[in-house]
C-alpha cells in the first residue's frame, strides 16, 4: 500500500471519532467501524462503515496497516438492563471478531484500547503505574482485563506487533452520551452546567485526576506503533494532573456568573494514572488542561459542546 491505512472500531463514539479525525489529519487513510455514528469528520481520507462486530467484519474492508480496537460498552450492565453475561458478550465478542480479522489480514500493528478503569481505588496511594496489578471488580474493569489477556494470548506469536494501551481521564470536543457510554467526563458535565447557568459541583474530597486531551491520542498512538511493543500494558496519557477544583475553576473563569459548589464526596476515586516511560513518548508534547479548554472555548462545535456561543444569564 502506498498510503498508511488504519481501521478503528468504535469509531462512532467520542474516543473513536477523536482517533479518526487525528489519524486523518496525520495523513492516514481511515476506516471507521461502528453500529452507529454520532458524527464523522468531513475528510475524504476517512470512511465510515456500519457494522455489528459481534457477528463479523463486513466484506470489502481492505488491507490495513494498523487496527485500533476502541469499541467497548462502558455503561454498567445493570443500567442497560442486561445480564453480566450479555454485557460480556457485547464487549468481548467484537474483540474476538477483530482478533480473527487480524490473524487473517495481518496488520503490522494491533492496538487494544484498555483503561485505567481496570484498577481499584485501593490499588495505589499516589499514582497508578504500569507495574501495579489492577484489581478493579466492576464488570467494566473485569472485562477490560479479560480483553487485555485475550489480545496477548491470541496475537503475541501469530501476527504483527501487539500494543495494549490504557487510557485515563479524557476530555475534548464532540463528547456526548450514547447508549454504550451513558456517562460523559466531568469536564463535559461542568461545561454543560456552566452553559446552562447551573453550579459546577466539586466533591468535598476534591480528587486528583490525570487529564488527557482526546485529540492528542492519534499522534501519540502513531509514535507508539512506530516503536517496539512494550510487552505489557502501556499507560498512555498526559502527565497533567489536577484537582477537580482546579479544573472547575478554569471552566468557571470562562463564565463570570458560574458558581462552584461543594457536594458530598461519594465513593472513593482511584489515584491518577502515571504515564509509562517509553522512548517513543519521552519528547511528546501533550496539550495541557488550560490549553485544551481554550480549544473547546473557541471551537465551532455543532452540538454546542464548546464554551463558544454559551448563553449568559442576565
Amino acid at each position: 500500500m502506498s498510503e498508511r491505512r488504519v481501521l478503528i472500531t468504535g469509531a462512532g463514539g467520542f474516543v473513536g471519532r477523536a482517533l479518526a479525525t487525528g489519524f486523518a489529519d496525520l495523513g492516514w487513510d481511515v476506516i471507521g467501524l461502528d453500529r452507529a455514528f454520532d458524527e464523522w469528520p468531513e475528510d475524504p481520507r476517512a470512511r465510515r462503515v456500519i457494522a455489528d462486530l459481534e457477528e463479523c467484519v463486513p466484506d470489502g474492508v481492505p488491507e490495513v496497516d494498523l487496527v485500533v480496537h476502541a469499541a467497548w460498552v462502558t455503561t454498567d450492565p445493570q443500567a442497560l438492563g442486561i445480564t453480566l453475561e450479555e454485557y460480556r458478550g457485547r464487549t468481548l465478542l467484537p474483540l474476538a471478531t477483530m482478533l480473527r480479522f487480524a490473524l487473517v489480514a495481518g496488520p503490522a500493528d494491533f492496538v487494544f484500547l484498555s483503561s485505567s478503569g481496570v484498577f481499584a481505588p485501593g490499588d495505589a496511594t499516589e499514582g497508578l503505574t504500569d507495574t501495579q496489578g489492577p484489581t478493579g471488580d466492576s464488570p467494566y474493569a473485569k472485562t477490560k482485563r479479560d480483553g487485555e489477556g485475550m489480545v496477548a494470548a491470541a496475537l503475541a506469536d501469530d501476527t504483527g506487533a501487539v500494543h495494549v494501551v490504557r487510557l485515563g481521564y479524557l476530555f475534548g470536543p464532540h463528547e456526548v452520551a450514547r447508549p454504550t457510554r451513558q456517562g460523559v467526563s466531568l469536564v463535559a458535565r461542568w461545561i454543560t452546567a456552566a452553559r446552562a447557568g447551573q453550579p459546577l459541583e466539586v466533591r468535598a474530597d476534591d480528587p486528583v485526576r490525570d487529564w488527557t486531551f482526546a485529540p492528542d491520542l492519534a499522534r501519540a498512538l502513531e509514535r507508539v506503533v512506530e516503536g517496539p511493543p512494550a510487552g505489557r500494558p502501556v499507560h498512555l496519557g498526559s502527565p497533567c494532573v489536577m484537582r477537580d477544583s482546579q479544573v472547575a475553576a478554569l471552566i468557571a473563569a470562562e463564565v463570570p456568573e458560574a458558581e462552584i459548589v461543594t457536594v458530598p464526596a461519594g465513593g472513593p476515586v482511584k489515584p491518577p494514572m502515571v504515564p509509562s516511560d517509553i522512548a517513543a513518548l519521552r519528547d511528546f508534547v501533550w496539550t495541557d488542561v488550560p490549553d485544551g479548554l481554550r480549544v473547546l472555548a473557541t471551537a465551532d462545535v455543532p452540538d454546542g459542546f464548546g464554551l463558544a456561543g454559551r448563553e449568559r444569564s442576565a
